[in-house]
């Protein structure tokens, strides 16, 4: 898709996507369509991650993610990539079958949500591009996210300022990332690109004169920046077999890693799988001083919360269960920010053994640590993700 075509459909959707926000069943969006804290001055979010699902949805993930959005009932909803498994679903009619599917706990709930795109929803097979998905996305109700800049890197990273509860105050931002998918000139995973960087450096700056101080914010994005390996320690060989400990990933294979000092909370399942060259992103947070945390999903069984040189770097757990993770250790992250102490905010991972009482669904079988419904029908398919 044409730049010139990207930007005419950011236009036409635009409208749609504000109608969509602005409407009155959203108690977290005021009639202008922005974000505003509560009246008892908090806003709850829920992350959720890796869904990565076809056409017709795991039962154990839609159900874990009705019990969740019920109990906790969260403000707005954000997704951080790998919604559908897109190299899976062949069909444009799949794939806008999937994307409604697994969000229709959240639409029926009218809550608003945003999203940022993974490396799997458009993986090679899929017959839509990022741009096409968001736009089918910002057809459905409560949807925020849009391409701040067509021309940008990658497609629909954008950011949200939170308003006071009262007045015209910037409280908060929110900062939605595209860390795109592959990178095909080096190899490995992908990166939030400079021209994305310099936006984010820009709009830090403008959302600052506007509000008169520094806005604290918060960064989603799917995969996790290489500042993660620096953050863990490297333990000898001889420990690989030891609880907690993991190889490392891409160029730091052949090392073997755990948690250090700087982690808080939560668990290491697998080596992080950041890109191989750091693209200055991290760097660009630090010294702007504006991003108290980044949030990121991406490996599926990690759900841990580290400080790295002053911003907290949190994993959460892949929701999904058509592909890997913890089995009942998938789950979603809660996030609560409160409108006196911007800069703190609260976080908890919702896990599927604790909400969901039914055991996991008979169908829900391993497979190689890997699992799939209906195992067969799925194998005949050749649905399967090993």
């Amino acid at each position: 898709m044409s730049k010139k075509i990207k930007a005419l459909l950011a236009v036409v959707l635009c409208a749609a996507m504000l109608i969509a926000a602005a409407s009155p069943a959203f108690a977290a969006v005021d009639d202008n369509g922005v974000l505003r804290f509560n009246k008892d001055g908090k806003l709850k979010i829920m992350q959720i991650s890796d869904t990565q699902d076809i056409d017709i949805p795991r039962e154990a993930m839609i159900m874990f993610m009705e019990k969740a959005l019920d109990a906790e009932k969260p403000d707005l909803v954000v997704f951080t990539g790998d919604q559908i498994a897109g190299g899976k679903i062949e069909t444009a009619e799949g794939v806008y079958a999937g994307i409604k599917a697994i969000l229709k706990p959240v639409t029926d709930r009218g809550i608003p949500f945003t999203f940022v795109f993974g490396n799997h929803d458009t993986d090679e097979g899929c017959p839509f591009s990022r741009d096409e998905q968001l736009a089918y996305y910002q057809t459905l109700p409560g949807c925020l996210a849009y391409d701040a800049v067509p021309e940008m890197y990658g497609s629909g990273t954008h950011n949200l300022p939170i308003y006071a509860s009262k007045g015209n105050d910037i409280k908060f931002n929110l900062w939605l990332f595209d860390s795109n998918d592959y990178d095909r000139e080096n190899g490995g995973y992908d990166y939030v690109h400079q021209d994305q960087i310099d936006w984010y450096v820009k709009t830090s700056e403008e959302l600052e004169k506007k509000a008169g101080h520094l806005v604290p914010s918060i960064a989603f994005q799917h995969i996790i920046v290489p500042e993660i390996y620096d953050l863990l320690t490297e333990v000898p060989a001889s420990e690989k077999k030891a609880e907690g400990v993991v190889k490392g990933f891409s160029s730091h294979s052949g090392h073997y890693y755990k948690m250090g000092d700087g982690f808080t909370a939560g668990h290491l399942g697998e080596a992080p799988c950041p890109p191989d060259i750091p693209s200055g992103e991290f760097a660009a947070m630090r010294d702007t001083g504006d991003v108290v945390a980044a949030f990121f999903g991406h490996d599926h069984k990690n759900d841990f919360v580290g400080t790295y040189e002053g911003i907290d770097l949190v994993n959460t757990a892949g929701t999904g269960f058509y592909i890997y993770g913890e089995r009942e250790y998938h789950g979603a992250r809660l996030v609560i920010l409160h409108e006196s102490t911007p800069a703190e905010y609260d976080t908890e991972m919702l896990y599927y053994k604790d909400l969901v009482s039914e055991p996991l669904p008979g169908g829900l079988t391993p497979i190689h640590g890997k699992y799939v419904e209906n195992i067969v029908i799925a194998a005949a398919a050749g649905l399967l993700v090993l």
